[in-house]
């Protein structure tokens, strides 16, 4: 009798949860259990964005600084003396495209990645495992990795310009 009670009360229906859900402690506790692992299993995925992030940053920082350095240099000592000026250059050219297509891929990889979570997490809202409310929010990685990546075209754009290609 006590559960017909609960699953004819207004409040009991308009939950999320359903009437199984209130018979049974258990099933709460798993769905708020999984409802913390989908976040924890985004947070992972934004850690490893930020890994990729600090390898592109890398990469691009020293290919604009061994262009720069070398640019420098030729300048200074003059062309042929002591290393080739295009040798350098293409290096820094290789190190800064290298750092823009590693973090090219990390950023669709990680937006592929918490689409395919989102539509997981829908799935099992649809289905009264997780709280239909459970948002996943926007990430402050992928911002970041996104401004990473201008920076890094503006940086090769400058190469480009400065070493005379573009006019």
């Amino acid at each position: 009798m006590a559960d017909a009670d609960r699953t004819s009360d207004p409040e009991a229906q308009s939950d999320w949860r359903g009437a199984a859900a209130l018979a049974d402690p258990r099933v709460e506790l798993a769905s708020v259990r999984t409802g913390l692992a989908l976040e924890r299993t985004r947070m992972n995925s934004d850690r490893t964005l930020m890994a990729v992030m600090r390898t592109a940053l890398a990469l691009i920082g020293f290919g604009f600084m061994i262009f720069e350095f070398f640019h420098y240099v030729s300048g200074t000592l003059g062309e042929g003396e002591i290393f080739s000026a295009s040798t350098a250059r293409n290096l820094g050219f290789a190190l800064v495209g290298l750092g823009l297509g590693v973090l090219g891929l990390g950023i669709v990889s990680h937006g592929v990645f918490l689409r395919r979570l989102r539509q997981q997490r829908d799935a099992l809202a649809s289905r009264g495992l997780v709280p239909p409310a459970l948002d996943l929010p926007g990430s402050i990685a992928t911002t970041l990795a996104v401004l990473l990546f201008a920076i890094g075209v503006t940086a090769i754009v400058r190469m480009i310009y400065r070493a005379g290609l573009l006019g």
